[in-house]
């Protein structure tokens, strides 16, 4: 590894890396170095511009997405097969592997800390390696500052069946709202309008229905801008059509 590198990611066997978010623009310097050193690299992508960047850096990227991510398939046991392939890997390896995903490796990443996790047990060397998350895009996109107000940041389904008390003095990010309260892949559909309804009332227990609510897709490939559309509460329903695998939804504070 290059001096320059060492105290920025120590030497490991499997090095999880994050993309960030709109294609290879987010890609770090340090990420990419590791790219090229890593002797199997594993992604979970479906960007072309991507793919094409990747393979400057690796001779042989392996896209793990069309292996095991299938419309309706439960997402706990797509994780545990991506887990289970990357670590076979990684117990015949005689160089350092790479597992690369989108945004950040240790933000909203269930596959990482499965890694993480089974990984120690085994006794491999495990490193997660920083980088660009959807919040630093999001924070660009809707102009936020989370200094501002404070922020509070929940997982949609999560935040819906524990009926988690929000903070109404801070901005709320809801992440995953295209996938409320369904445990499947679901990278092409958008959200269920029986389940944003139920999200709706759980917002309007705190919320009224004039309260403003942002829905931000950010960019994730070349030639995309990124969208924010912004309905009143009590109209959430009729935007579940922008509700995607991509979006995110923000509530700002409400008026003292």
């Amino acid at each position: 590894m290059s001096r320059a590198l060492e105290g920025w990611a120590p030497e490991a066997d499997l090095y999880l890396l994050g993309s960030g978010v709109q294609s290879f623009f987010d890609l770090s310097l340090g990420t990419q170095y590791l790219l090229e050193e890593c002797g199997q690299v594993f992604c979970l992508h479906d960007m072309p511009s991507l793919e094409r960047y990747l393979g400057r850096l690796t001779p042989e990227p392996v896209n793990l997405l069309p292996r095991y991510y299938r419309e309706g398939r439960e997402r706990g046991e797509i994780y545990d097969d991506i887990v289970a392939h990357v670590l076979e890997a990684c117990r015949s390896a005689e160089a350092p592997v790479a597992f690369l995903m989108h945004g950040h490796p240790l933000f909203y990443s269930t596959i990482s800390e499965r890694l993480l996790e089974r990984g120690r047990r085994e006794g491999l060397r495990v490193v997660a390696v920083p980088g660009v998350s959807s919040l630093d895009r999001m924070f660009v996109d809707l102009e936020l500052d989370p200094a501002r107000h404070g922020l509070q940041v929940l997982e949609a389904t999560s935040a819906l069946t524990a009926k988690l008390p929000l903070c109404t003095e801070h901005d709320v990010l809801f992440l995953q709202v295209g996938g409320i309260g369904d445990l499947t892949a679901t990278r092409t559909a958008t959200a269920r309008e029986e389940a944003v309804a139920e999200f709706r009332d759980y917002l309007l227990g705190t919320y009224p229905q004039s309260h403003p609510v942002r829905i931000v897709e950010c960019a994730v490939e070349v030639g995309f801008e990124a969208q924010v559309t912004q309905v009143p509460l009590g109209q959430l329903v009729e935007a579940a059509p922008v509700l995607n695998y991509n979006a995110s939804a923000h509530l700002p504070p409400l008026e003292s």
